[in-house]
């Protein structure tokens, strides 16, 4: 048998059969770990894009909500008959934004204090559907345990009495009442339409009174004039359900 530097020829192809072995099985262990590697990066990847996608749809509803329209739904019955319970709004936002508010508009607003608590975990504004009756510049009194709004329309002095019922039960004066009171350049008086069934600005002891108690009682619903701030927007249009869709007047 012929030598190779000594070597048996058959030793030198069993080596180089060897050789070419383990370079194969090397790789293959280096196209393993590249998959390995590249599996966890597309992983990464969807990840990442999965959470730009979150956060963006999440900042798409806030920049609407803030500046554009919300889709609000009535809960209980403070606006009957004009609005009822379970409905579906279409607010508008901008116009209250960035314009004024007139009276006689139908708004969605917060109040003083008034947080809605989820769980215990965190708390977020609540909300309330409401009619603006009194504007800055127009006055307030209670008299009688009813609620005066006095207003100039069209030349002519208009003293408007919200609630005249309740005046029946305090015919020498009630606890609630307070001297007239004119709206600042900032506050504006709400109330519901469904007047003795509504939790609202009336729910006030009147000017300089901190903390009072309000008509029902309670003074953690003590509300009175709210600012410009806590009127959210303008509802336009019942959407919801569709036998009930109209506007808002």
């Amino acid at each position: 048998m012929e030598q190779n530097n000594g070597k048996p020829l058959e030793n030198v192809e069993e080596q180089t059969k060897v050789g070419e072995e383990v370079e194969k099985q090397t790789e293959v262990g280096n196209d393993k770990g590249k998959k390995k590697l590249t599996g966890k990066a597309k992983v990464l990847k969807e990840l990442r894009e999965w959470t730009i996608a979150l956060v963006s749809a999440v900042l798409i509803v806030v920049v609407i909500q803030s500046f554009l329209f919300r889709i609000i739904r009535v809960d209980g019955q403070s606006m009957a008959d004009t609005l009822a319970n379970g409905e579906r709004l279409f607010v508008t936002v901008t116009d209250v934004k960035f314009g004024d508010v007139a009276r006689d508009t139908v708004v969605i607003c917060n109040y003083p204090g008034r947080m809605h608590n989820w769980f215990g975990l965190f708390k977020t504004k609540e909300y309330f559907v409401k009619r603006v009756v009194a504007v800055p510049g127009d006055t307030i009194y209670c008299e009688n345990g009813a609620t005066h709004v006095v207003f100039e329309r069209d030349g002519e002095t208009v003293d408007e009495v919200l609630d005249e019922r309740f005046s029946e039960f305090y015919t020498y004066g009630s606890p609630f009442d307070y001297e007239a009171y004119v709206l600042g350049d900032d506050e504006y008086f709400v109330v519901g339409d469904n007047r003795y069934n509504s939790h609202d600005s009336r729910d006030w002891n009147g000017p300089g009174v901190e903390g009072g108690s309000g008509n029902d009682g309670d003074t953690a619903n003590n509300v009175g004039p709210i600012s410009k701030s806590m009127i959210v927007g303008h509802v336009r249009q019942v959407i919801w359900p569709l036998n009930s869709i109209r506007p808002v007047e």
